[in-house]
């Protein structure tokens, strides 16, 4: 009983929310601090999964990014397809000094959205993202599927 009644939880917006865009499934999960950034890699295996990292440094997103050098990154080698976001020169360069390789930097996230959406090539991508980027995804994936509106 307990296990059906756990399947049938939804995840929190951003919390691990899954948005289907036709045959691709785009998991949002949000990163705010090194402990939940740490977890949330090593919650979600990177196998047969595309992922884009967006992050930015807006007032609800916390100005000081520098606890972004407290998270390992070594679980992503090879696989971060799209660095996005205010603060994606910082992400590339932190992830550079994992040795994770990037595809693409861009710091426009409409753009880097849909560079990640036409050169994924996984049916499911990750997406982690601070608070502030993940309501520009949720908004810009609205444009391709129905997503549930958040006041």
């Amino acid at each position: 009983a307990m296990l059906t009644a756990l399947a049938a939880v939804t995840p929190a917006f951003g919390r691990g929310e899954s948005i289907a865009v036709g045959e691709t499934t785009y998991e949002l999960v949000l990163v705010k601090n090194p402990a939940g950034f740490r977890l949330s890699l090593k919650s979600f295996s990177p196998k047969d999964t595309d992922t884009m990292i967006v992050i930015n440094d807006d007032y609800a997103d916390g100005r000081d990014m520098s606890w972004l050098w407290d998270v390992d990154f070594d679980s992503l080698t090879g696989s971060v397809k799209v660095v996005s976001g205010v603060r994606a020169y910082d992400m590339a360069l932190r992830l550079q000094y994992d040795e994770v390789l990037i595809g693409t930097v861009e710091l426009s996230v409409d753009k880097a959205l849909a560079a990640f959406m036409q050169q994924g090539t996984q049916p499911t991508r990750r997406i982690y993202c601070t608070y502030t980027a993940m309501l520009s995804v949720r908004k810009l994936l609205g444009k391709y599927t129905s997503v549930e509106t958040v006041r």
